[in-house]
């Protein structure tokens, strides 16, 4: 009796020692952020940044010019995972286009206008990246990415810029639904 209430006593522990690291991990990140105010409105402003990587980013409602040029319909950025990731979402129109979007050796970032902070793709040692690929990329297929994001800074309602390789979108507004009228196809895009 006594190991086993020692036993659930040591599993309590651990479970509080965790809890605890987490609440003091994010209070740090927001502290972080919180105090370098200053650094961030010294971040150069995103028309800065594209004119220095040579992209022209497309605003997230010109749908048309976006599927022409990459071979996509966005369907938004939406917050998942208790508000710990940013969940972007595309729909594939033409895939030779858009093949540097899935590529593995392209790695996606995306960008809070109204700060410069760049948050990127978790990467665990088990899992890989948190993002969808394929080697066979059909028109209609929906392609997911998930987005870190630490200490739940990007809220409902805020604009971000996604880039991966030369594909450039800004403007997306997170919780906003893109281009509702997506095709549909059978067998998870396999027509």
């Amino acid at each position: 009796m006594f190991q086993f209430a020692n036993k659930r006593f040591r599993a309590l522990l651990v479970l509080i020692l965790c809890v605890a690291i987490l609440i003091v991990a994010g209070l740090s990140a927001r502290a972080y952020l919180a105090a370098n105010k200053d650094l961030q409105s010294t971040m150069p402003a995103l028309g800065n940044v594209d004119k220095n990587l040579g992209i022209k980013p497309l605003s997230a409602t010109d749908d048309t010019a976006i599927e022409e040029r990459w071979g996509v319909r966005l369907q938004g950025i939406h917050i998942t995972a208790a508000g710990h990731m940013l969940d972007f979402r595309f729909q594939v129109t033409d895939p030779g286009k858009a093949a540097p979007l899935v590529d593995t050796k392209n790695k996606p970032i995306v960008i809070v206008e109204s700060s410069g902070i760049k948050l990127e793709v978790p990467n665990t040692p088990r899992i890989g990246a948190l993002r969808q690929t394929s080697k066979q990329v059909k028109p209609g297929m929906v392609f997911t990415i998930l987005f870190a994001n630490p200490g739940k800074m990007v809220g409902t309602g805020q604009k971000l810029a996604v880039r991966i390789a030369d594909f450039s979108v800004e403007h997306i507004i997170v919780g906003e639904i893109l281009n509702t009228q997506l095709k549909t196809t059978k067998n998870n895009g396999q027509e």
